[in-house]
């Protein structure tokens, strides 16, 4: 018999699509930095630094729903 799944989280579901999509922005944002020169790196490094920040809180974010509803 196949295992039973977990019943879908919506809430886990919604953090995952948030974490996703600010890897994404991260991730262009580092191709900006890696392109950049100047006072244009400046911004561009601020502005990764900037994204960075904002995936590891949605990350966070994440694995502290899964951890207090164990709903992996």
């Amino acid at each position: 018999m196949p295992p039973a799944e977990a019943p879908s989280c919506q809430t886990r579901e919604t953090l995952k699509a948030r974490m996703r999509a600010d890897l994404k922005v991260y991730k262009d944002a580092v191709v900006e930095l890696d392109q950049s020169s100047g006072l244009d790196f400046k911004k561009a490094r601020q502005r990764a630094e900037h994204t960075r920040l904002a995936y590891e809180a949605a990350r966070d974010m994440l694995e502290a729903h899964i951890a207090a509803h164990a709903c992996a």
